[in-house]
């Protein structure tokens, strides 16, 4: 029933026909989410101005001596260096067959698919279990450590560069579930990071060059856990707060922002309309021009395609924006109010990873628990009693993930129409304009949620 050699597959087991008919479905979704614009209106038509924004948060005292104590980030960093030596020393002397090797698991299930997930509902969990940090600390405290070069005005371009590769290597390369490359990768990666904060300082280089750093701060946005600081930087108060009003909070703005939340959205959607019957045929149409350079022409065909998809989200995003800008009958600055807006996105990333990751995670991480008896592969028996272990699929049939995908699919799009009708009245500063305004982006994300369910109900096939 499982996968035997290639664990980058979401879908499994039988085929599951909706019961009722797929058009019936979608558009039904869709009409929730503009019933759900309407509540919005109803009942926070009247949040407008600087206040519009504003959002309740209670004070946590017992977490603030956790928050400001080192063991947490010494823990979290021990915890961080073990999955990535993991990936590492597994990678390069465990099993060829990915589904046989852990590193194939602790970086594509336990950290990009569970790691976001959880950072999601929790906080910013990435925070804690960094290992570069853990090791540039680990350095820091042995050697007095002084930044040699100041990093150029680069925004978070280099951070959107090295997400965007990291996207390639799992959705584009086809080595993604070749763990020794999962291994090279780790290890070039550590390289840069380390020497980059070392060259240009910690937290200049995390905040700027740093995929990982600026992903999980943004998703981290969405949990329910707030600290603030004092101007020395410490931990002042550490706050509660509802999950996604974290998105609200004033951000820096910049292209580089907009198309790096434009990239989470649209390399998810690859993932998924990559594996459909469409998308295979129209790879086995284009044959005749990539087959003959092997490899890198299969490379190339995913990687145009990658980038096609993503220009047409981030364009079909901007127009929209014109739109909401036009009508919302006030002159602000565009680059300021696209940057805001696109935050508002966020939620529908979120929600679209976990229904696109939920089998993935829930059934396909057990998986691991019979490696830890052999993780290399080599007839070790280091914990016998996980060794008979077997996956349970209760929480995985197809019925319960159809309808656990279209719950969080319509929940994450209602808070993006929620967040994004507040921004509108703290943008545009009058009901009106602020209910105007968002006609565009409505039928944004109605026309968001029927195509995420569309890509989800697709049958999913596996390449050879």
């Amino acid at each position: 029933m499982m996968l035997t050699a290639h664990i980058l597959l979401h879908g499994f087991g039988p085929r599951y026909d909706l019961p009722i008919a797929t058009a019936l479905y979608l558009y039904a979704a869709g009409g929730v989410v503009f019933i759900s614009f309407v509540l919005v209106v109803l009942f926070a038509g009247d949040r407008v101005g600087p206040n519009a924004t504003d959002y309740p948060r209670r004070a946590v005292p017992w977490l603030l001596p956790v928050a400001r104590c080192p063991w947490p980030r010494i823990v979290g960093g021990g915890i961080g260096l073990v999955g990535f030596l993991t990936v590492v020393i597994a990678g390069f002397f465990g099993s060829d067959n990915s589904f046989y090797n852990p590193a194939e698991y602790v970086v594509w299930i336990f950290f990009w698919a569970m790691l976001v997930i959880l950072s999601g509902l929790v906080g910013n969990l990435w925070y804690l279990l960094n290992p570069w940090t853990a090791i540039y600390d680990a350095v820091a405290r042995l050697a007095r450590i002084k930044a040699a070069w100041k990093l150029p005005e680069v925004g978070i371009w280099p951070a959107t560069a090295a997400y965007f590769s990291f996207a390639c290597l799992e959705l584009t390369t086809g080595m993604a579930n070749r763990p020794v490359i999962v291994a090279i990768a780790a290890l070039v990666y550590t390289v840069i990071t380390v020497a980059g904060m070392l060259l240009f300082g910690r937290d200049e280089w995390l905040e700027h060059c740093e995929a990982f750093t600026i992903l999980f701060g943004i998703v981290a946005r969405f949990g329910p856990v707030e600290a603030e600081r004092d101007e020395w930087g410490r931990i002042s108060a550490v706050y509660v707060r509802p999950w996604g009003v974290g998105l609200l909070k004033p951000a820096p703005s910049g292209w580089d922002r907009v198309l790096f939340v434009i990239l989470m959205l649209s390399t998810l959607a690859f993932d998924g309309i990559s594996a459909t019957p469409a998308w295979q045929d129209f790879t086995v149409s284009l044959k005749p021009f990539w087959l003959p350079l092997g490899s890198f022409g299969f490379f190339a065909i995913r990687t145009f395609g990658l980038i096609l998809l993503t220009i047409a989200f981030l364009l079909v995003f901007i127009t929209f924006m014109e739109a909401v800008i036009y009508l919302g009958q006030r002159e602000v600055d565009l680059k300021a109010t696209v940057s805001s807006f696109a935050l508002t996105l966020v939620p529908i990333a979120l929600v679209y990873n976990a229904a696109h990751n939920y089998s993935y995670v829930v059934v396909s991480s057990q998986y691991m628990i019979p490696l830890l008896n052999d993780p290399l592969h080599r007839g070790w028996h280091l914990l016998p009693a996980v060794a008979s272990f077997s996956p349970n699929f209760a929480l995985a049939q197809a019925s319960t993930v159809w309808y656990a995908d279209i719950v969080l699919i319509v929940l994450g799009h209602v808070i993006a129409v929620f967040l994004s009708h507040l921004r509108a009245g703290e943008r545009f500063r009058t009901a009106q304009r602020a209910l105007l305004s968002q006609y565009p982006m409505l039928l944004l994300m109605v026309l968001y949620t029927m195509t995420s369910l569309w890509i989800l109900a697709q049958p999913i096939t596996r390449e050879s």
